[in-house]
């Protein structure tokens, strides 16, 4: 059996050895379709993510200059109606203006003057960010008071930005010259009452340098007019299909070869911030030539680090293949060499493990066919088999009926029973029913020569006409009567049924001495392990215990419940039916 067991696993191996791709080649080709893959995918996604990256960076920097300028031109635009409040008829400049226009004699109109020129130019020296403010007469416009650096009548082209009330905000403009280039804003406050004359108030203020290098700048009304821009793309008076989402991630687009990025003033109005996508991919494209120059060191320096696991791992390998075809063929012996990695030593271990089990497993087999041998021949043991025997008692039972003696021929009819039962044949299958009957005869004999009481609790049910193994109470109440009867000198069997689960309950009790636990170690030993001097001992048990595992797998239970002194309890339980049970008795 060994040998063809073996031969059958060389034969396994032999087939699955005819592969020609070995562990070693599998792994090559592995990592080297792993890496081209990788190479691709990574490429691919670092292009996209540094990509994306980049223009959000791009973006967010945009959008962190675009946010300064709009806070810087907005912050100025308050600061001229802040101003103003003191050039309006009712601030301090104002009062002064108004109290010109009252003088009638020239000595005192004059001195007014002075003063009004000595407001604005407080007004100038507070305020140093003030390039220009007059005042003119609203009909004529005649200028009557002025102050600042610049001179001259306001540019016509000047765009209305917002009219708030009598307030006018123009838009943007750019004071170019060959030093410097100069933001300005301005606002106009019309027809203020002086007295009885009406004027107009002008204010303008330069700006700070917005320092937006490569960007755009880009001034739109409520209405989406384009009325300052720095981009020959956008002249004023254009006006944009773009509507206002009010999400700052949103307010961006593309046109006219410019990345916009818009967001809305305080004020209502609008501010672009305009960058060529010539500039907006420049930063990008830089990013990739850095990232292949990265990336080309990289996979140089992974290439080096595979060709030395490779190397690392390859003598491993051979020795994990060479191992494995030896186990292929049938070699079982530890192995106890350490190749120096204690990943592969555990695989080794592990081999040598597995070859452990397979030599046990098979061990075990063999154990378990003469196990099956003895159980055959323990049955027979129990069986006092010679029919002549039978043709013997039969003679007896005959002369008992003929002489009239009716108790003997009774036992004789009773053991008959019993033993032509017993002859029957071998591995055979009984019933409940059968076993119980037998139960009775067997107990009727023995009462003949023990004096004994017995307690029967059958209940009856076509669960008794169930197949289950041949002679399973007869020998456990055989050993609960030659050893357990004890001074009550009582034995019980309960037989019953439960529906709902679907089992057959058997209990086999007595009020004997009891087991010690070296007594139950000795009976619940399998057949063929028992020790010489305990051969004949719990012979029954072990038959009923060896029967039920052979008849109803693991779905059977057999418990014993033993103390010294009172006694021992046998609780077996049968499957019924097609559900069968699979309790744990605790």
């Amino acid at each position: 059996m060994e040998k063809y067991r073996k031969e059958k696993c060389e034969m396994a191996y032999k087939g699955k050895t005819k592969k020609k791709n070995s562990l070693k080649n599998r792994f090559f080709q592995i990592i080297m379709i792993s890496t081209i893959v990788s190479i691709l995918a990574t490429f691919v996604l670092s292009s996209m993510t540094i990509s994306s990256v980049e223009k959000k960076q791009i973006q967010k920097s945009m959008r962190f200059s675009l946010h300064q300028i709009s806070t810087s031109l907005d912050q100025g635009y308050l600061n001229l109606v802040n101003i103003m409040q003191n050039l309006e008829p009712q601030g301090s400049s104002g009062r002064a203006v108004t109290d010109y226009l009252m003088q009638s004699e020239n000595y005192e109109k004059r001195l007014q003057r002075y003063y009004v020129q000595e407001q604005l130019a407080n007004i100038l020296f507070t305020n140093l960010n003030v390039r220009r403010v007059f005042y003119e007469d609203a009909s004529s416009k005649e200028v009557l008071f002025t102050g600042g650096s610049a001179y001259g009548k306001v540019s016509e082209q000047k765009k209305e930005l917002k009219q708030v009330g009598d307030n006018l905000f123009f838009a943007i403009e750019n004071d170019k010259n060959k030093y410097q280039s100069q933001y300005l804003i301005s606002m106009e406050k019309q027809k203020q009452k002086f007295g009885e004359s009406e004027l107009d108030i002008y204010l303008e203020v330069q700006l700070d340098d917005l320092a937006m290098e490569d960007y755009r700048l880009l001034q739109l009304n409520e209405n989406m007019e384009v009325l300052y821009s720095e981009a020959d793309e956008f002249p004023q008076g254009e006006k944009l299909n773009f509507i206002w989402s009010g999400e700052a991630a949103e307010n961006s687009f593309r046109e006219k070869e410019y990345y916009l990025l818009m967001e809305k003033s305080r004020m209502g109005f609008y501010y672009i911030l305009a960058v060529p996508l010539s500039v907006y991919n420049h930063e990008s494209r830089e990013w990739q030539k850095h990232s292949i120059l990265i990336f080309a060191v990289t996979l140089a320096v992974f290439y080096s680090i595979v060709l030395v696991v490779y190397r690392m791992i390859g003598k491993p390998i051979e020795k994990l293949k060479y191992e494995i075809e030896e186990t292929g063929k049938g070699k079982f012996e530890v192995v106890e060499e350490d190749i120096g990695m204690e990943e592969f030593n555990q695989i080794l271990a592990t081999i040598s493990r597995m070859r452990q089990n397979i030599r046990e497993l098979q061990e075990q087999e063999r154990r378990g066919y003469e196990l099956r041998k003895k159980a055959e021949l323990e049955k027979l043991m129990y069986q006092i088999n010679p029919h002549f025997v039978l043709n013997t008692l039969y003679s007896v039972q005959w002369m008992a009926q003929r002489d009239g003696n009716l108790k003997i021929r009774e036992f004789v009819h009773d053991l008959t029973v019993i033993l032509s039962y017993n002859l029957g044949k071998e591995n055979g299958s009984s019933t409940l029913r059968t076993e119980v009957e037998i139960a009775r005869k067997y107990i009727e004999i023995q009462k003949q020569r023990y004096d004994f009481e017995v307690m029967l609790q059958i209940e009856e049910g076509s669960y008794l006409d169930v197949p289950t193994i041949h002679m399973l109470l007869q020998p456990l109440l055989e050993n609960a009567l030659q050893h357990g009867l004890g001074d009550r000198g009582r034995l019980e069997l309960w037989i019953f049924e439960d529906v709902v689960r679907e089992y057959a309950g058997i209990i086999v009790r007595d009020y004997g001495d009891g087991l010690s636990q070296e007594d139950y170690r000795r009976i619940s030993q399998p057949l063929g392990m028992e020790t010489d001097n305990a051969k004949k001992a719990g012979i029954g048990f072990r038959y009923v215990r060896y029967m039920l595992e052979s008849f109803y797998g693991e779905k059977a239970v057999l418990n014993v419940n033993s103390m010294k002194g009172r006694g021992t309890k046998i609780s077996i339980l049968i499957p019924l039916g097609e559900k069968g049970v699979q309790l744990k008795m605790k």
